[in-house]
């Protein structure tokens, strides 16, 4: 049994809420298509906000940057180094918004963007928006649709399709912020992540195009570990992980808080995850709160970070016959 509130959220949009049975509630709004909450209740049956956001449709704006907090992320997530790539030999010039570089979509990307929304059955909202050939200098004019469905077990299912009239790279994610307690620092969550391989970066956090191997490093988490060890040692992890195939069966990551009791898992058919332990947020003001660093953490499912600029990483070009057609699903649990 579902329920779904449609409500004015300002600006000329909509902010829906999805509930099931158990207290599973997930909040969604035509801006950035984005996730601005999700609850889901603790070992003792208190309700848990455990992804962060906004009831104030500002704080979702262009001009109010909040970190892509739950937002619909692209047309290419990660970062573009030098702002520019190459295809089928031509140059295109993408909108520099991290100092020469490219981040996340550019200025307003796809996630300041505004959305049109359906409700397609009381579990399932679907999101349409049209980017036009030349936003943020990217080619071709794209047709995305990104279709959330949470279900009877607590998952919210996230469907993205996308096809183009022109070749064009395309990498979305969905930028949402984790805390299993639904506040303070994350130190005692303990993370599993399915993955031997993970993407380097150097002292700026860029990616190197090195490929190297978690075994017996601090990125290891293919057993569960506190992601404590991670912080002390390391001040955080920003890396992308990679998985050994695109089976949307396979459980790729698992967070756990003893002290909630709530449970999250990870499935995907995208070839990565970037594991982020908001090591630079800085008092970001958030529904009843302000956020700080180590307090929440990210699950971004995507292609591999700086796609565009390593000939050996898996392509992330689009061509005009083809649909960019991809699954995440986040599933909660108590334990």
């Amino acid at each position: 049994m579902f329920d779904i509130i449609k409500k004015d959220f300002g600006k000329n949009s909509l902010l829906y809420t999805i509930s099931n049975k158990n207290g599973f509630k997930v909040m969604l709004a035509d801006v950035g298509a984005s996730i601005t909450g999700i609850y889901f209740p603790d070992k003792f049956g208190n309700s848990i906000e455990v992804a962060f956001g906004s009831d104030n449709i500002d704080f979702y704006s262009a001009k109010f940057k909040n970190g892509h907090m739950g937002a619909t992320t692209g047309r290419v997530a990660g970062r573009t180094i030098g702002a520019k790539f190459l295809i089928d030999n031509i140059e295109y010039r993408l909108t520099a918004n991290k100092g020469e570089d490219h981040t996340h979509g550019g200025v307003d990307g796809l996630s300041y963007v505004f959305y049109s929304s359906n409700i397609i059955d009381n579990n399932i909202i679907e999101f349409s928006y049209l980017s036009k050939d030349g936003e943020e200098g990217y080619p071709g004019n794209l047709d995305l649709k990104v279709i959330y469905t949470i279900t009877e077990d607590n998952a919210l299912i996230i469907d993205y399709y996308a096809t183009t009239d022109k070749k064009t790279p395309v990498n979305i994610m969905n930028h949402s912020y984790f805390n299993l307690n639904g506040s303070g620092k994350i130190n005692n969550h303990k993370i599993f992540i399915d993955a031997k391989y993970y993407l380097a970066e150097d002292e700026n956090g860029i990616t190197t195009g090195e490929i190297k191997k978690t075994e017996n490093t601090i990125y290891d988490f293919s057993s569960l570990k506190y992601i404590n060890d991670a912080i002390e040692k390391n001040n955080g992890i920003d890396n992308c992980y990679i998985f050994s195939s695109n089976d949307i069966t396979k459980k790729r990551v698992e967070v756990i808080s003893e002290e909630s009791g709530i449970g999250l898992e990870v499935y995907t058919t995208k070839p990565s995850i970037l594991f982020y332990t908001a090591n630079h947020l800085n008092n970001l003001e958030v529904r009843g709160q302000k956020l700080n660093s180590f307090e929440a953490f990210c699950l971004e499912a995507q292609y591999f970070s700086s796609a565009l600029n390593y000939n050996h990483f898996p392509s992330i070009i689009l061509d005009v016959n083809e649909e960019y057609s991809h699954r995440t699903i986040y599933k909660f649990f108590n334990f």
